[in-house]
């Protein structure tokens, strides 16, 4: 299961989520820029990037909101 598939899930119960920010050496603006990855031939930024999702997050959440998200976030990864 790949992270689009749990956004995609989420979004299909409208629950707002997204892959985390690009790293910034990623970025159009970086390019050519030095680069210091955290050890020969593996980025921690790189990885956070291709596996990380962005789930709904804020201080006037519910405890029902976050168990909502927590609850197909669970049925979706148990596929």
């Amino acid at each position: 299961m790949t992270p689009m598939d749990i956004i995609n899930a989420l979004a299909e119960e409208n629950i707002e989520a997204r892959p985390v920010w690009k790293p910034l050496h990623l970025q159009p603006v970086f390019n050519g820029v030095m680069y210091y990855p955290h050890q020969e031939g593996w980025s921690v930024s790189d990885e956070l990037f291709a596996n990380g999702i962005c789930l709904p997050s804020g201080s006037s959440m519910t405890v029902e909101e976050q168990n909502r998200v927590i609850d197909v976030f669970v049925k979706t990864i148990k596929r």
